[in-house]
C-alpha cells in the first residue's frame, strides 16, 4: 500500500483550442516528483476541468457564450493520460486514461458539464483509490466541435490533486508494468 510522503498540492495545465475538430496536447512535468531508485511515485487523487472564453485580449471569461455561432450545439472534450498516444483523443477503454470530462452547449445555449470516466475523484491515498502515477509527464488533451464563427477561443485547463507517495517494490513495479502494457 503506498504511504503518503506530502500533502495534497495541485497541477495544472491549460491548452487553449482555435479552431474546430483540432485536438491541442499540453504537458505535465512529473519528472521532479517521479523516484525510480526511492520506489517514489504520484497519486492522483481528483482531476478537474475548467472551461472559459479566451478574448482576443487575452483576458478570461467564465462565459462562453460568443465563441460560436448563435443557438448553435456544440461539444469540448479534454482527457489526461500517462503515455502520449500522440495528438488525440484516446477510448474511453485506454488503460493510460486518467481521467477525461465533457462540456455541452445545448442550442438554448444551456451548459453542461460531465465527467466520464469514473467520477474523477478518486479518493485519498490512505484508501488505496488513488491513481498511482509512475511516468516522468502527463498528457492532456482538449478538442471542440464550436464552430469558431463568433469571437474569441476556449481555453480548457486540468487542475490534478496529487500527492508524492513511497511504494513498495512489488507495488512500484505492478504499476511500471502496467504502465508500459498499456503503452502497447
Amino acid at each position: 500500500m503506498p504511504k503518503a510522503k506530502t500533502g495534497a498540492f495541485y497541477l495544472t495545465e491549460q491548452v487553449i483550442l482555435t479552431a474546430a475538430n483540432t485536438v491541442v496536447q499540453g504537458t505535465l512535468s512529473l519528472a521532479s516528483y517521479i523516484d525510480v531508485a526511492s520506489k517514489q511515485g504520484i497519486a492522483v487523487e481528483q482531476v478537474d476541468f475548467m472551461y472559459q472564453k479566451r478574448e482576443a485580449s487575452g483576458a478570461y471569461n467564465q462565459s462562453l457564450l460568443g465563441v460560436g455561432t448563435a443557438n448553435t450545439a456544440f461539444t469540448t472534450g479534454a482527457q489526461v493520460t500517462d503515455v502520449n498516444r500522440g495528438v488525440t483523443i484516446v477510448s474511453a477503454a485506454d488503460r493510460a486514461l486518467i481521467g477525461s470530462g465533457t462540456l455541452m452547449i445545448s442550442t438554448d445555449n444551456n451548459a453542461s458539464h460531465m465527467s466520464d470516466l469514473y467520477p474523477d475523484n478518486y479518493g485519498p491515498v490512505a484508501s488505496d483509490e488513488a491513481r498511482i502515477v509512475v511516468n516522468d509527464q502527463l498528457f492532456f488533451s482538449a478538442e471542440t466541435g464550436n464552430d469558431f464563427a463568433g469571437t474569441g477561443d476556449i481555453a480548457v485547463t486540468v487542475r490534478l490533486k496529487c500527492r508524492i507517495v513511497k511504494l513498495t517494490e512489488r507495488d512500484f513495479m505492478a504499476i511500471a508494468i502496467t504502465s508500459s502494457a498499456a503503452d502497447n
